[in-house]
């Protein structure tokens, strides 16, 4: 069997260094849409699931999915987190009287060496619109050296889906980054007509400076929560799928899909809208998507420069790609072709970097920054 590598060293990007304190893990860790997921997982079915069973957890974090493994019974669980959260982890399993059960291993995943095969993988790996940070390269290395012919993969299927983004009457989540590109603008208007009271004129800048806070605005996801049906314009579709158990974690590093939305109501469409969700082998599902429940991830809204209405019946058409940056592959770029009905053909491409906007009501600690 091939054993699948991580797809580059690590660079500048310090992403280990990210999850290595308490503050990352408390916007994770009150997620109760992601913890009751994995509780239920684990303990659901637990007797044919997770009794005497060899357990790995993937990025344990502060241990949480290894102390529960043990509790539902596993008989040994390797946790395993090259961040300083191992320490804290291991803390954890020695509050919750498991170290004679739970072994915590400070290291990247394929830099270890555990005793035994496993019977169960589980992980917590998922990254905003499911791939960004690509940490199932490492779940995949795990799963490939150490996961025995058979053995569960928690989660055990993955799904990317996307809807066409539509205000209500009453909130429009792209309209604060519009709101800020405008003020920006009209702040540096200002300023150059100040400048050239003082002799020095900058206004051949301002259309360099239009693009450049226009890149900044247009070309980052936003990070919304508490979104409705009533958002979506058309049915959602799905993207990607992919089973844990067997996907080449390569095919993740770029794919494309076609899509084809038939709208269902008179709307004005502001963006794209992706999610996703996780499925476990004993039904359990976590579902990102629109709701009025919080969770950590929400959903990646990919604010459109140009708005267009739409009607019942209209077809919006196109393709979406989804690729790892060149220059970091733990992030990623998204690019929307699309057109309406017979209309002309539009580009909107989207990196998933380390600027996110936050809409009110989302939190992260990670790749963000509030407006």
């Amino acid at each position: 069997m091939t054993i699948s590598q991580p797809s580059q060293p690590e660079r500048a990007f310090k992403y280990f260094d990210l999850y290595g304190s308490m503050r990352s893990h408390k916007v994770m860790l009150e997620d109760m849409v992601r913890m009751e997921a994995y509780h239920s997982a684990i303990f659901k079915n637990k007797s044919e699931m997770i009794a005497d069973k060899v357990v790995l957890d993937v990025g344990t974090g502060t241990g949480v999915l290894a102390v529960w493994a043990a509790k539902a019974g596993a008989k040994r669980v390797y946790a395993v987190d090259a961040s300083n959260a191992a320490e804290l982890a291991k803390r954890l399993v020695r509050v919750s009287n498991l170290s004679d059960i739970v072994t915590v291993l400070h290291s990247k995943v394929e830099d270890i060496e555990i005793p035994e095969p496993v019977d169960v993988i589980v992980s917590e790996w998922m990254g905003s619109l499911l791939l960004k940070e690509s940490m199932f390269d490492s779940v995949a290395y795990a799963r490939d050296k150490w996961l025995k012919p058979g053995g569960l993969m928690l989660p055990s299927h993955a799904t990317i889906l996307l809807g066409l983004y539509a205000p209500t009457s009453d909130q429009d989540h792209t309209h604060f980054i519009r709101a800020k590109f405008a003020k920006e603008m009209a702040q540096w208007n200002e300023t150059v007509t100040n400048l050239q009271r003082l002799d020095v004129d900058y206004s051949s800048f301002t259309s360099e400076l239009e693009q450049d806070l226009s890149d900044h605005f247009f070309q980052n996801a936003i990070r919304v929560n508490y979104l409705s049906p009533d958002n979506l314009a058309s049915d959602p579709q799905r993207v990607l799928e992919f089973d844990c158990a067997t996907v080449d974690p390569t095919a993740l590093f770029q794919f494309s899909k076609d899509f084809q939305f038939t709208v269902s109501k008179h709307a004005e469409i502001k963006g794209f809208l992706g999610w996703f969700t996780t499925d476990f082998p004993n039904g359990v599902v976590l579902n990102t998507g629109p709701g009025n429940t919080y969770n950590h991830w929400g959903q990646q809204l990919y604010p459109l420069k140009q708005s267009f209405k739409v009607a019942p019946g209209e077809k919006v058409v196109g393709t979406v790609t989804v690729h790892r940056h060149h220059e970091e592959s733990r992030l990623n770029v998204v690019e929307f072709k699309y057109q309406v009905g017979l209309g002309a053909q539009q580009t909107a491409s989207f990196n998933m970097g380390t600027v996110e906007h936050m809409h009110k009501g989302s939190k992260s600690v990670l790749f963000s920054h509030d407006l």
